[in-house]
């Protein structure tokens, strides 16, 4: 009879993956000292060891989470800010959105961090947030305008609330309003709201310079 090594799950499943799914819904509803380890497991009737098989706490879980989630996302943040005069906005929230289609309560989660009270506990939970951000991506628009990216009377602060209004609102958007408006949060409608978002930014604050630019690369 084969013994499972000590320590070590029987068998390689994507159990880490679904331990990180049902804790994001989990720590969405309920504030991150309410939820136990256990009951993340009993999510997925798994055992409560492989959380700390995977993760070594809930800490290490909801850590892992956010960088793993958001680790694609910051890697085109920071293709963009390498590539400013040749890769708009636009590459951002296409990426964002396909990303966050298939993690829905992703945004909600972040939203639900920075809106915590001052805790300690929740103030170490914010601290991973500001870690895993980074301060150079909330200022992409200060950048863009300085590469003159963006129209002259275009104001970066403002184009940056605008942008991440579009980014983050179809996500918290309340069950009532999407009903209401027949609308389903899926891959497929989220890449033709980025296609139609990219047409805002183009006409509204992106330079015609940078527009002609975009529309030789078509063609070609």
């Amino acid at each position: 009879m084969v013994k499972n090594q000590v320590g070590r799950p029987a068998a390689k499943t994507n159990n880490r993956a679904k331990l990180m799914t049902v804790a994001c819904k989990l720590f969405v509803a309920n504030d991150y000292d309410k939820v136990s380890i256990r009951a993340i497991a009993a999510q997925e009737n798994l055992d409560p060891g492989l959380i700390r098989y995977y993760f070594k706490s809930k800490l290490g879980l909801f850590n892992a989470m956010l960088k793993e989630t958001s680790a694609p996302l910051l890697a085109k943040f920071n293709a963009v800010d390498s590539q400013l005069n040749d890769a708009p906005p636009y590459i951002v929230m296409q990426t964002y959105y396909r990303i966050m289609s298939q993690n829905p309560d992703f945004p909600k989660l972040v939203y639900r961090i920075a809106s915590m009270p001052p805790t300690d506990v929740n103030q170490e939970l914010k601290n991973i947030l500001k870690d895993i951000l980074q301060p150079k991506n909330l200022n992409l628009f200060s950048r863009l305008k300085d590469n003159g990216i963006l129209e002259n009377n275009v104001d970066p602060k403002c184009a940056h609330l605008s942008f991440f209004s579009m980014m983050i609102f179809p996500f918290l958007i309340p069950d009532l309003f999407k009903s209401a408006m027949d609308i389903s949060i899926t891959p497929e409608f989220m890449e033709h709201l980025a296609e139609q978002n990219n047409q805002l930014l183009h006409q509204g604050i992106i330079t015609k310079k940078t527009n002609n630019k975009d529309d030789l690369n078509d063609q070609q």
